[in-house]
């Protein structure tokens, strides 16, 4: 199948490039496991313990006083990522934790097989790719840099998370074809999720829904559904 009018292939990772499973029970657990020892080792960095404690003031559920203790901290992140929240400072905190994992060995993340080979037909073909997930820029890096299938970074021009805006918001996806200096038309979204499918489309680019094993259901929608990336630019 070519795409003979894209000129930018835009990935989302979870649930797409890199299996559900591996972020939910590989990833989340270990920055739970680590933030206590995070906390403890960045006590100096109040900046972390103020944008917490302000962002426990939005989560009425958590009746808890949030201080700047490890303790506290820990446990308010630990309840953050139970409820799969998606707050910046939060992002960051995973990031700088999965960060030292990856550098030491400790993780290494899953990417689907088909995923290089298509990385590698989209650089062959002349044409571009880059990355949009809520999760933060540096912990996309790091699973595309730290992977089984080894470093497959340089096959990425950019990268954009929720700084830009939300997922399930189109003014996101004209933002990212103004900085790609890009037409939306000329861009190919590929995600799980039906609701940023929608955002994407109503910006005016083309999302296709990716059906990979251990995804979500997704309601009725009138958009092209793939397993995986043999058949684009085949």
């Amino acid at each position: 199948m070519e795409e003979q009018n894209t000129e930018l292939y835009l990935f989302d990772i979870e649930g797409t490039t890199t299996p559900i499973e591996f972020v939910h029970k590989v990833l989340f657990p270990y920055s739970v496991q680590n933030f206590q020892s995070f906390f403890s080792e960045t006590s100096a960095e109040t900046g972390f313990a103020e944008e917490l404690i302000l962002a426990s003031k939005n989560e009425n559920e958590y009746t808890e006083q949030v201080s700047d203790s490890p303790e506290s901290l820990t446990k308010f992140c630990k309840y953050l990522v139970s409820k799969d929240r998606k707050l910046g400072i939060l992002k960051e905190i995973q990031g700088r934790i999965w960060k030292k994992g990856y550098e030491s060995g400790e993780l290494k993340s899953t990417i689907f097989s088909d995923v290089p080979p298509f990385l590698e037909r989209i650089k062959k073909s002349g044409k571009r790719a880059a990355v949009y997930s809520s999760g933060s820029v540096e912990a996309q890096v790091l699973i595309y840099k730290y992977c089984e299938a080894g470093d497959l970074t340089v096959y990425f021009e950019s990268y954009f998370d929720t700084a830009v805006g939300g997922k399930k918001e189109s003014a996101s996806y004209t933002k990212i074809a103004e900085k790609l200096s890009l037409s939306p038309s000329s861009i190919v979204f590929f995600t799980d999720i039906k609701e940023e499918a929608d955002a994407a489309c109503e910006a005016g680019v083309r999302p296709i829904l990716v059906s990979r094993p251990g995804n979500h259901p997704q309601a009725e929608h009138k958009y092209q559904v793939i397993e995986n990336f043999n058949k684009i630019l085949a």
